[in-house]
């Protein structure tokens, strides 16, 4: 028996629908009624969904005689209830004879290719029944739902922004960056190094102060944070740079969280830089790292050197954490991004849009 899907806005549309292309000889198996919709490029709607088969004509002139059986089967069948009320063995047979959409291996081959997986895979994935034709615009629409971005902090940002992170991840080069990015829209902006142990870590933050035209202080020893706060009480934006720290070197990790304790909670963020190119299985073992820190926001960077942005976006959702920038070169000031919708659907393979191309089409 061939079981036959048609949705609509309405039980009746459906059944109409039905009949309008079968015929008469239909029999409903079930119907489900859902709802569309509803995020970024969508509106809510209700649907309903029936399936069906079927019956064919009788073959003869001779009166067929229906027994009690068969009109208390199509009397079941006529009052097709919806799925929620079912028991669960009539739901698993109303599953079982569901054809499976098309659009299913797709899917699967764009979250694999993105490397979107784990409980973000499932978030995204559940309930989903896409219903324009190119799904892929759904399905985009459901992956920014889940994604968390911090406007907040990108428009009104504390008096201090402490950036912690493993050694190569960037912190330093994103400090001068995202100091450029607000001292361009008026704030005066100053820099904090707690970062005395790397080989040249003085000379690097130094250089980016003094093309930046800011003001720096270098903490040596603990007692010296309060001083650097005391040099940085007229500017508007403090930005503390910190020392990569292993996580077998428990003894500076003690340190650096010691030191970080002098500044207020209240005007402090902590946000930890991520290389996009990591795996997000080795994401959360960093995170673990300087997860006593209250970690309160996530910068991605090297977006320039991977394809996709998902395996960080798998990350970022495993920790529920939001995104507050990218970086995308090695150029500073230039190559940083406020986090947006735009830039994720930017950086994902095979499923986002290229802005450039739009706008070009526009000119």
């Amino acid at each position: 028996m061939e079981y036959i899907t048609i949705t609509a806005d309405t039980y009746e549309d459906a059944l109409a629908k039905a009949k309008s292309q079968y015929g008469d000889n239909i029999r409903v198996h079930s119907r489900r009624n859902y709802t569309n919709g509803g995020g970024l490029f969508t509106k809510k709607r209700n649907k309903t969904e029936i399936i069906f088969y079927l019956v064919k004509e009788a073959p003869t002139a001779a009166a067929k005689v229906v027994t009690n059986e068969e009109i208390k089967e199509f009397e079941k069948e006529a009052k097709t209830p919806d799925p929620e009320t079912l028991r669960e063995d009539e739901k698993i047979q109303t599953v079982l004879t569901k054809a499976k959409p098309g659009w299913e291996k797709e899917l699967e081959d764009l979250l694999l290719v993105n490397d979107i997986k784990g409980s973000l895979r499932e978030s995204v994935t559940n309930n989903f029944v896409p219903t324009n034709s190119d799904f892929r615009i759904e399905l985009s629409d459901k992956l920014l739902s889940q994604v968390k971005i911090d406007y907040v902090n990108q428009a009104h940002p504390r008096k201090y922004m402490v950036l912690i992170g493993p050694t190569g991840s960037g912190k330093t080069t994103t400090i001068a960056k995202i100091a450029s990015l607000y001292k361009s829209v008026g704030k005066k902006v100053g820099l904090i190094s707690l970062d005395n142990f790397r080989v040249g870590a003085f000379q690097q933050i130094t250089t980016y102060a003094e093309g930046l035209q800011l003001p720096i202080y270098v903490v040596k020893e603990e007692d010296e944070v309060i001083l650097a706060q005391d040099k940085m009480k007229g500017e508007d934006l403090v930005i503390v740079d910190t020392m990569g720290i292993s996580p077998k070197d428990s003894a500076n990790l003690l340190r650096l969280k010691q030191m970080l304790s002098f500044f207020p909670k209240a005007d402090t963020l902590i946000v930890m830089t991520c290389g996009a190119t990591s795996k997000s299985e080795d994401l959360y073992k960093q995170f673990k790292n300087y997860e006593p820190f209250e970690i309160g926001s996530l910068i991605a960077t090297k977006l320039d050197e991977t394809e996709s942005l998902g395996s960080f976006l798998t990350f970022a959702y495993s920790v529920s954490l939001p995104l507050l920038f990218c970086t995308n070169g090695q150029k500073v000031p230039s190559d940083i991004l406020k986090a947006s919708t735009s830039v994720i659907l930017e950086n994902l393979k095979d499923l986002g849009y290229n802005s450039n191309s739009f706008k070009s089409q526009l000119q």
